[in-house]
């Protein structure tokens, strides 16, 4: 506390602030934001949807740099991290799986390409121009896997005129160096191109202990590197050719730590657990994650004002992991000794075609076309008794393809029946099959799992917008959305779960004041068919089995509220707020649930023993997993002329109220706040830096898993100060 008292005061006495995260996109002097939620340019203030945006510059200088940091930049947000895997939560709506061809229900896109698996959605961030959080179901204009939102992540396009930065970062407590570089400008008349790259590498933030001693785990070794091309042969068309490579390396995934640190096997002499922030297991953890894609994006603008754009997309993903599920020092030889190694990837291949009218007009429309084909799988998922590279021997190992193959058809239609009365239709349809197949790799003679599912969904959207005046407008939206229907590749069951739907209200205003923008939003939820792991009776005669199943319904309600702008000075804030007093399952009677013994349990159970697993569990009436009821981020920013220079200062606040990671309100996260600050001196166009991240430490929890003895547990890297310098020309 002490600590955190000292950096609120030097972020107050210097006036460090943020640019406003709202207000972060593409604004012009007057402060007004241009967006592309609705896959055309639009004033943020007339868009009738939920919407947090945030530009790349706000987004470095609040210590924003990766996507697993996008719940500090708005409300409504929580980040999970399922090894690889990016799992967000926006208003609580969630995906747990993430197996190949399973895909999440907040869609993310990359330069309006679906980027597709969890896996594909751990990134750090480069060369941003801005990033959109569309809340609500986008099941019209995006489709499937959007049942909770779509979070847009935009890159810089190359410009005609040369520009470019480098930059570069060093963290003191964990050496961790950033570096990155921009570059643009024109190659001919109608030709132009960009360059970015960004590289970072640190120690770890995890401690080794046991046979560990003097290692530690968990540090990055990350780079992103991307280049563009335009084409413009003339002011009507354009095309842009992308491409990009990635790597991801971060063990600290696939560690698991035994939450309170408590010894699972206290019958085995010499035992050391993974306790928090340590790591003393005898199977060295690897995470190698790598990806590369590439697009083609066309756009046409008749002299009629219809607008028509081709996109085309090509990416692939893949990630190679190892770690030690003993949670111990224990290792070969003992019967306890556990470990894993798995393969899994992505390819997938995409094409939007869409037309559009001219933006005024009494009749605004737009109509489009979206193919998708992916292939995922698993060449290998290996469980060891023993470690993996020391002499273990493999219990089990199966490998699995799951293709994915879409069509859809969508349109929108606006009648601006008067001056201020906007009323807004659409639909999509959606056809979708998925090819399974699984095989035993230690009992080739066992028999194979072939299975073949499609499933066809429509979905709908109804808004009506009233302006109250140039700058103020309310509106009220009716939508409905759907996460593909799947099925568990990690089992042999071959049992698929119908899509997941849900229906949407949202009430909403929006006006801008005396240069600040706001906006408020009332919204209510109905959540049904909900994907999740529970018991159901399965085979002839039926037995009791964990498996995938569309066991649950659920109710949200909720209000948002968010403001920013210029106050002033040199001073400019942002800030939001999410209040969600209701999201509970109405129903959900086969739960599994991971629960203290009783003292009496205790005292006959074996050692190391202290939790049992109940099932079936009603957890009907419980609260969803992981969904806050109060989310919060305000952010401060302060600009002046210094010493022959310009001062900018930011500080970025983000609160995030206690939820559960189990059914039952069970498994509670504690509150917890995360500061960031950045102060930063410009002149001649050189900036020098000084910052902080997560300076309150606070030490929360990015996945939950629960287990007998001990659940298992990952963190947050803690607390990190550095400085900075950068070049812009």
């Amino acid at each position: 506390m002490r600590k955190l008292a000292l950096v609120l005061a030097l972020a107050c006495s210097s006036h460090a602030t943020i640019a406003a995260a709202q207000a972060g996109g593409e604004a012009d002097n007057s402060g007004e934001i241009v967006v592309t939620a609705q896959k055309r340019e639009e004033r943020l203030l007339e868009v009738p949807i939920s919407i947090s945006v945030m530009s790349g510059e706000d987004m470095v200088q609040n210590g924003i740099n990766s996507t697993v940091n996008l719940s500090q930049a708005a409300p409504g947000i929580v980040t999970v991290n399922n090894g690889f895997g990016f799992l967000p939560v926006v208003r609580g709506i969630q995906s747990t799986g993430t197996s190949p061809g399973d895909e999440t229900n907040v869609a993310i896109y990359l330069d309006d390409i679906s980027i597709g698996t969890p896996i594909a959605g751990f990134f750090d961030l480069a060369d941003i121009e801005r990033i959109e959080v569309l809340k609500g179901p986008q099941g019209t204009l995006y489709g499937r896997n959007a049942t909770g939102g779509a979070i847009k992540i935009v890159t810089k396009k190359p410009s005609f005129e040369t520009s470019g930065s480098v930059a570069a970062d060093y963290g003191f407590h964990y050496n961790e160096l950033k570096v990155t570089g921009f570059v643009t400008g024109g190659i001919t008349d109608q030709l132009a191109g960009s360059l970015s790259g960004s590289y970072r590498t640190s120690d770890g933030f995890i401690k080794g202990t046991g046979p560990n001693v003097g290692r530690d785990f968990g540090g990055a070794d990350n780079y992103v590197l991307r280049g563009k091309l335009l084409w413009q042969p003339s002011q009507s068309f354009s095309a842009v050719l992308s491409g990009d490579v990635w790597r991801q390396q971060n063990n600290s995934v696939f560690i698991s730590h035994i939450k309170d640190g408590i010894n699972p096997y206290p019958n085995i002499p010499g035992t050391v657990p993974n306790r928090p922030y340590e790591n003393a297991g005898s199977t060295d953890p690897l995470a190698r994650l790598r990806g590369f894609g590439g697009s083609l994006d066309m756009n046409w603008d008749s002299a009629s004002g219809i607008s028509v754009r081709s996109l085309t997309a090509y990416r692939h993903v893949a990630v190679n992991s190892q770690s030690d599920t003993d949670r111990t020092s224990i290792g070969t030889g003992n019967a306890v000794s556990g470990s894993n190694q798995i393969s899994q990837y992505q390819k997938s291949f995409s094409e939007e075609l869409t037309v559009s009218s001219p933006a005024e007009g009494m009749f605004t429309w737009l109509v489009g076309g979206y193919y998708y084909n992916s292939k995922a799988g698993n060449p290998y998922f290996r469980t060891y008794s023993g470690d993996a590279v020391r002499g273990g021997t493999i219990a089990a190992n199966f490998t699995n393809r799951m293709k994915s193959e879409v069509f859809a058809g969508f349109g929108e239609v606006t009648l601006n029946l008067a001056e201020k009365l906007h009323v807004t239709g659409g639909v999509r349809y959606n056809s979708e099959k998925k090819t399974f197949h699984w095989q035993n790799l230690v009992n080739l003679a066992a028999a194979q799992v072939d299975r073949e599912r499609t499933w066809n969904s429509a979905t709908w959207r109804g808004v009506v917008r009233y302006d109250l005046g140039e700058d103020a407008n309310v509106y009220f939206s009716a939508s409905t959305g759907f996460k593909s229907g799947v099925y568990n590749a990690y089992s042999s069951l071959g049992i698929p779960v119908n899509p997941e739907k849900i229906t949407a209200f949202e009430a909403g205003a929006k006006a801008r004041l005396a240069g600040i923008n706001f906006a408020l939003a009332a919204y209510a939820y109905k959540y049904k068919d909900i994907q999740v792991s529970s018991y159901t009776q399965v085979g002839n005669p039926p037995t009791l089995q964990l498996t995938l199943s569309n066991a649950a319904r659920a109710k949200m309600r909720g209000l948002e509220f968010t403001a920013d702008g210029k106050l002033g000075g040199g001073f400019s804030f942002a800030a939001g707020l999410s209040w969600e007093p209701k999201a509970e399952y109405e129903a959900f009677t086969a739960a599994q649930v991971t629960v203290p013994l009783t003292a009496a349990e205790l005292a006959v159970a074996a050692p190391g023993i202290i939790q049992k697993t109940v099932v079936p569990f009603d957890a009907s009436g419980s609260r969803t997993v992981r969904t806050p009821e109060v989310t919060g981020n305000l952010r401060l920013s302060y600009e002046a002329d210094l010493w022959g220079g310009e001062f900018n200062g930011s500080v970025n606040t983000a609160y995030t109220s206690a939820f559960y990671w189990q059914p039952g309100n069970l498994s509670r996260e504690d509150p917890y706040a995360i500061v960031n600050f950045r102060l930063s001196w410009t002149k001649n166009r050189v900036t020098y830096s000084v910052f902080g991240n997560n300076v309150t430490d606070a030490g929360y929890r990015t996945d939950y898993v629960p287990n007998a003895r001990g659940d298992s547990v990952k963190f947050v890297q803690r607390e990190e100060f550095g400085v900075g310098v950068s070049y812009a020309f």
